[in-house]
C-alpha cells in the first residue's frame, strides 16, 4: 500500500465542487497506487448526505493527480472491473493489481461482474479554439501549474462532467477544458442531424444524462438555422419526457448557457406540456434550482416575441396563443391573422416568402 499526499487534496477539491451547500471535511482511507493510476477510499458529507462514499479513481498526468470518477461504492466496497477498463480506459492488468493492492491492505473488495460497453455518441464534441492548442487542466480553473496537456483543433473529446463553464473529458486524456473552446457537431446535413439527434434521444440510463448535456451544448454552440430547429424539437421532447434529467444538466451549466438555451426554446415555441413541467416544478419547489430561477426570470421580463423587418420598422407578428407560447416564424407560418395580434391591417398570414428578410428578436413588456 502506497500513499501520495496529493491524492487527499484532489479528492477534497472534488468533494468541494458539489453545488449548493458546504461540504464537511473529507476523510481519506486506503489508497492503492499502480503506475499512473490510484484507487482511493474516501467519504465526505453535505449536511447528512454522503457526497463521496466509496472508492475514487485518479489518474496522474504530468505529475498531477486528476480525479476521474467514483469507481467503487460502500458498504462492502464494490468495484466493477469492466467499467474501469472499458469506459474509463484503465488497462485490465492495472485494474487487477489495484484491487489486489487494496485487498492486501485488509480491505474487503466485492467484484461487480456487470459487463459494460463504451457506446459512442452520435453527436461529437470537438476542440475549436481561436488560439490553439487548447490547454487541458487538472482542475476546472485557470491556475498556475495545473496544465497537464494540450489538444489541437478538431480533436474529438468525450465529456463526462460539466461544471460552471468547464468540461471534464475522459478521452483522449483525462482533465478539464474550457467549454467555450469546444463545439458540438451532429452532422453536416439536415437529414444527418435529424438522424443523429433521434439516436441521441434514444439513449438510456447514464447515457441519457450525457445525451441531454450534449443536446444542451449543441444548442449553445453548434446548432444553427435548420439544425437548431431540429435540436429545439428534441429539446421539447426532453422537457416533456425527461424533465428532471434536463433540469439537472442545465443546473450544472453557467447562467449564460441556461439563458441562451431557454431563450431559444421559448422563442421557437415551447411545447405547452414542457411549459407545464417548468411551472409545476416552480410551484412545488421551496427553493428554486438555477434552471428554475432562469426560467422564471425569462418569463417575467420577456413576454413577447415579435418579428421585425431587417430595416427599422414594422412589427410583423407577435405572441400566438394558439401555438401555446412564444412563437417564431415556423409556428406563426400559415396561421390565420387572428393569431398575429401585432399585424398591421394589410398583413396576411406568413408563408415562406413572407418570412424571408425577417428575424426574431426578444422584446420587453408590451
Amino acid at each position: 500500500m502506497l500513499t501520495d499526499p496529493l491524492i487527499n487534496e484532489y479528492l477534497r477539491q472534488a468533494a468541494a465542487r458539489s453545488p449548493g451547500v458546504p461540504v464537511h471535511p473529507l476523510e481519506t482511507g486506503a489508497i492503492a497506487i499502480v503506475e499512473n493510476y490510484a484507487l482511493a477510499e474516501a467519504s465526505a458529507e453535505v449536511g447528512d448526505l454522503p457526497v463521496i462514499d466509496g472508492c475514487y479513481l485518479l489518474k496522474k498526468h504530468g505529475g498531477q493527480w486528476v480525479v476521474v470518477a467514483q469507481a467503487g461504492w460502500e458498504p462492502g466496497l464494490s468495484i466493477n472491473p469492466s467499467w474501469l477498463s472499458t469506459v474509463l480506459d484503465v488497462p485490465k492488468d492495472v485494474v487487477s493489481r489495484l484491487i489486489d493492492t487494496l485487498r492486501s491492505a485488509g480491505k474487503e473488495v466485492e467484484i461487480d461482474d456487470t459487463l459494460y460497453t463504451d457506446v459512442p455518441l452520435p453527436c461529437i464534441t470537438q476542440i475549436e479554439d481561436p488560439n490553439p492548442p487548447t490547454n487541458v487542466r487538472s482542475t476546472p480553473a485557470v491556475a498556475a501549474g495545473n496544465v497537464i496537456g494540450q489538444l489541437p483543433n478538431g480533436t474529438e473529446v468525450r465529456v463526462m462532467e460539466v461544471l460552471n463553464g468547464w468540461l471534464k473529458i475522459r478521452q483522449p486524456l483525462v482533465g478539464w477544458v474550457s467549454m467555450g473552446l469546444t463545439r458540438v457537431s451532429c452532422g453536416n446535413s439536415l437529414a444527418e442531424v435529424e438522424k443523429n439527434l433521434e439516436a441521441l434521444h434514444s439513449l438510456e440510463g447514464e447515457l441519457a444524462i450525457e445525451a441531454a448535456d450534449t443536446l444542451v451544448r449543441y444548442l449553445y454552440r453548434g446548432a444553427e438555422g435548420s439544425f437548431a430547429a431540429a435540436a429545439l424539437a428534441h429539446f421539447n421532447e426532453l422537457a416533456i419526457n425527461r424533465f428532471y434529467a434536463l433540469k439537472m444538466v442545465l443546473d450544472r451549466h453557467t447562467e449564460e448557457v441556461r439563458r441562451h438555451v431557454l431563450q431559444q426554446a421559448i422563442a421557437a415555441g415551447i411545447h405547452p406540456q414542457a411549459r407545464t413541467h417548468f411551472e409545476q416544478e416552480i410551484a412545488q419547489s421551496k427553493t428554486l434550482s438555477p434552471t428554475l430561477k432562469t426560467w422564471k426570470t425569462l418569463n417575467q421580463s420577456q413576454t413577447r416575441l415579435r418579428l421585425y423587418k431587417l430595416e427599422p420598422g414594422l412589427p410583423i407578428a407577435s405572441y400566438c396563443p394558439s401555438a401555446g407560447g412564444y412563437s417564431g416564424i415556423q409556428f406563426c407560418m400559415g396561421m390565420s391573422s387572428s393569431c398575429h395580434d401585432g399585424l398591421d391591417a394589410q398583413s396576411q398570414p406568413l408563408d415562406d416568402s413572407d418570412a424571408r428578410g425577417f428575424y426574431p428578436a426578444m422584446c420587453g413588456q408590451s
